[in-house]
């Protein structure tokens, strides 16, 4: 069985680029080893990296080759949340 981790992402492409490097580098993962396990170029690796656009399914298939997932979370409250909160206290 697999366990995918989530892979926790700043909100600039830049940061998230450097992310992912690191968590490469953390794996001792070369660039084309990513790229060859993900099915992508060295290229894409390396624009990834950089915070270019590469678009959602080379992003998806580079975090996968690293056993890695993606959780995209709101950036807006939740009022609903907030209100079963209060709720919760009282």
């Amino acid at each position: 069985m697999i366990s995918m981790t989530d892979f926790s992402i700043d909100v600039l492409p830049s940061q998230f680029g450097a992310s992912f490097q690191r968590a490469r580098k953390a794996r001792k993962r070369s660039q084309i080893w990513v790229a060859e396990h993900a099915g992508l170029s060295r290229m894409t690796i390396v624009q990834l990296e950089k915070g270019e656009n590469v678009g959602l399914h080379a992003v998806m298939k580079a975090l996968g080759a690293l056993d890695l997932g993606l959780r995209l979370d709101t950036a807006r409250l939740n009022y609903d949340d907030i209100r079963r909160m209060d709720d919760d206290d009282g």
